[in-house]
């Protein structure tokens, strides 16, 4: 029987120890990272979305699951089935308060419900008619 040293003890056990690591690693980040480009396609749609059935400028300043602002506010992403839900805060610009949303996604990423709080005096008639968008006045 063959005796080892000391330092081919080491050696064996810190590269059987990294290999261990590497492949631990290369099994569980690929579902996560599949799972976060997923997450972040839905909420780049909702955004999307946000600002297109609301006719809002494109210029607008959003915090979602993707962009968190702690100092503003919870955001989420969560999947409810097979649809979405997503929530965040807009503003048109820097003097204007962050108005809260909450969007429900079906899964082809088409809007069901857009429910917000916001004035309602500055939509127009055909998003204020809009039966899948709710505006909680904060007039």
């Amino acid at each position: 029987m063959k005796k080892y040293t000391i330092n081919q003890i080491i050696f064996a056990t810190i590269t059987g120890l990294a290999l261990s690591w590497l492949v631990y690693q290369s099994t569980v980040q690929p579902p996560y990272e599949a799972q976060r480009q997923i997450e972040e396609g839905i909420v780049k749609k909702a955004n999307e979305i946000l600002i297109k059935s609301l006719m809002l400028p494109s210029n607008l300043e959003i915090i979602d699951p993707v962009n968190v602002d702690k100092d503003v506010g919870k955001t989420y992403i969560s999947p409810k089935g097979e649809e979405w839900q997503v929530s965040g805060y807009y503003r048109r610009n820097a003097t204007d308060e962050w108005h809260p949303w909450l969007m429900n996604l079906d899964k082809d990423k088409s809007l069901t419900g857009l429910s917000m709080q916001d004035s309602s005096n500055l939509f127009s008639k055909e998003v204020l008619e809009n039966s899948m968008i709710t505006i909680r006045s904060i007039d």
